[in-house]
């Protein structure tokens, strides 16, 4: 969130990933040190591969990317979500357009617990659940 830490890779909470003998995980973590004032925009590498990434599952580049802290960028990013979520889960087969951007489709509500929504209890065209199962080695607080 400050274009100084970056973190690429998946780890995945799950039996598969945690079990250590049935899949390969691998992250890499970066950090980019700021010279002079504290408070100056990030502009380094990290920002610069961040905004690219962005651009590349979002397919625009607008100024609120610029700072991914201010509490516009997150309305952004979701809007676009939200929107691509409509498309994916819809009736008909739309082009995304090169958007690689959905949102989960929950949403977490004050007290931490979970809510569907709509009507979906599956991810479209599979009976993979939204909201995982049970896992009977990982606390019930997180899914697999």
């Amino acid at each position: 969130m400050d274009d100084r830490y970056i973190i690429i890779g998946s780890a995945n909470i799950n039996q598969r990933s945690m079990d250590g003998s049935r899949d390969t995980e691998i992250a890499i973590g970066c950090y980019q040190a700021i010279s002079g004032d504290e408070n100056q925009q990030m502009n380094g590498d990290i920002h610069a591969f961040r905004l690219s990434l962005w651009h590349e599952h979002t397919g625009i580049i607008e100024d609120a990317f610029e700072e991914p802290h201010r509490l516009e960028c997150v309305h952004r990013l979701r809007c676009i979500g939200e929107e691509m979520w409509k498309i994916y889960s819809g009736d008909e087969v739309v082009d995304m357009k090169g958007v690689h951007l959905v949102c989960y489709p929950v949403h977490v509500k004050e007290d931490g617990c979970l809510e569907d929504l709509a009507s979906w209890s599956n991810f479209p065209d599979t009976h993979t659940p939204i909201k995982g199962r049970r896992s009977m080695i990982l606390p019930p607080i997180l899914t697999t």
